[in-house]
């Protein structure tokens, strides 16, 4: 199995912090968010490689990164853009690292910050045979409206995907935390050439929802999306505490 890690944004939610330095940089306790983010990767027993995906504005920033720490099968890959409009989107990011690259590969967002654990998730997925996404639920319906809101069965199988919805049906939101076979992954160049569009990610696991079976794997615990100031604090508060 491999891992992208998504980092290619421009975070204008949290400008002045990442007018010149990429969100997953930001400090985050003692370390910073994608050191959190590696740690949690480092759990899985047969993770080949990391990649992290960034572009070539903040490139510099995480060789530099990357140069500091002891890390080891961890690779940085860099769009051509250098500002939001010139953007990519995730999906057509995610495909031009993989196409000539199949296998498994678990896909998360340089920002998630979260105490869950990825290796169990892994298990789930070896268990269930499908695609996995992680699954968080949410003390605020009115939250929900900013994520992708989830409905599932008894079995956890997806039942309802959408997008960022006006009236959310459950407080079960999407998590940018994803285990893809390469059945699953190889439709991506079917999904762009159809026209649909390459940002955000959920879009692409809306889609791809309605064409095969998905499961949800449920986090416990604490789970951030660090995109304003306010979830970035409380996940520092947390942090902290530990």
């Amino acid at each position: 199995m491999h891992s992208i890690i998504l980092a290619g944004g421009y975070a204008k939610r949290l400008w002045p912090l990442t007018l010149d330095r990429p969100k997953p940089l930001l400090p985050l306790g003692n370390k910073c968010i994608l050191d959190f983010v590696i740690s949690k990767l480092m759990e899985i027993d047969d993770l080949e490689e990391i990649i992290v995906s960034t572009n070539k504005r903040f490139e510099s920033h995480f060789f530099k990164w990357l140069e500091e720490r002891n890390y080891k099968n961890i690779s940085i890959i860099s769009e051509p853009s250098t500002r939001e409009e010139e953007k990519l989107g995730p999906i057509n990011a995610i495909w031009e690292i993989i196409k000539n690259r199949p296998g498994e590969y678990l896909i998360i967002a340089g920002d998630n910050v979260f105490s869950a654990s990825l290796k169990e998730m892994v298990e789930f997925y070896k268990k269930v045979k499908s695609p996995v996404i992680a699954l968080f639920e949410m003390d605020n319906i009115e939250l929900v409206k900013q994520y992708a809101c989830v409905s599932i069965g008894e079995d956890l199988s997806i039942t309802d995907f959408e997008e960022k919805p006006k009236i959310p049906k459950t407080c079960l939101v999407a998590t940018c935390i994803y285990i893809l076979p390469w059945s699953s992954l190889s439709k991506i160049e079917y999904y762009l050439k159809a026209g649909n569009p390459p940002d955000p990610i959920g879009k692409f696991i809306e889609w791809l929802s309605k064409n095969e079976k998905i499961y949800g794997f449920k986090f416990k615990g604490y789970w951030y999306d660090i995109g304003s100031y306010e979830s970035y604090i409380k996940a520092q508060e947390v942090i902290n505490k530990l």
